[in-house]
């Protein structure tokens, strides 16, 4: 069996702290969306309304922006300490993940529709932000398994975040179809696929931190 070589001392301190914090973000920016989801369930319902709704009552559009950028940081950091640990991305990696920062950057920017009804904009492009971060991650969690498959020191954490892969796939693929299929729980759905994503974030972190100590 091959040996795995550990980053440098001081390359590993820097990977454990990047992977720490992104985690710490990420998981304050889901902290964030969960106290909104029970604050303002009266007014937006988990079950029927999509996550951004909670940006038009009370400091929800605060507070809901704060989320997304804690997300996004949370991420760069997250890829950061998987590279410095030996996770290095393919091209296509890397710019599925990018496309995954900047559809989040629309969600943050854009406001969505108040009205489905009566599409705006902005509310267009909130959405299509949404479509490119749901369906981005997985699949740059996808490329990267197949990256990591071909070294031996990275198959078992191939496996995972080739498994976490399918499943935000599915869930993210089951979101768009509420899109289009009125009768599907299109806020659940999409609470959901976010969970699913927080978990390929988090998955990815763990493997950095485990490849640094």
């Amino acid at each position: 069996m091959a040996t795995t070589i550990l980053p440098p001392a001081e390359t590993g301190l820097r990977v454990r702290t990047f992977a720490s914090l992104g985690t710490g973000l990420v998981c304050a920016g889901a902290a964030i969306i969960g106290y909104l989801t029970v604050a303002l369930r009266a007014q937006v319902d988990p079950l029927a309304d999509p996550v951004s709704d909670d940006a038009f009552y009370r400091e929800g559009e605060v507070l809901f922006v704060t989320a997304i950028l804690l997300v996004l940081f949370g991420g760069l950091l997250i890829a950061a300490a998987a590279t410095q640990a030996g996770m290095r991305p393919s091209r296509s990696t890397t710019v599925l993940f990018g496309s995954w920062g900047a559809g989040l950057s629309l969600v943050a920017v854009f406001q969505g529709n108040q009205n489905a009804a009566d599409p705006t904009w902005h509310g267009e492009l909130h959405r299509f932000g949404g479509a490119v971060f749901l369906s981005c991650l997985p699949l740059a969690c996808w490329t990267l398994a197949r990256t990591l498959s071909a070294q031996e020191k990275w198959v078992a954490v191939s496996r995972r975040l080739g498994r976490l892969a399918a499943i935000s796939v599915v869930t993210a693929a089951a979101f768009g179809l509420a899109q289009v299929v009125p009768a599907l729980p299109e806020g659940l759905l999409e609470r959901i696929a976010l969970i699913a994503e927080l978990a390929v974030l988090l998955a990815v972190a763990s493997a950095a931190r485990k490849a640094a100590r």
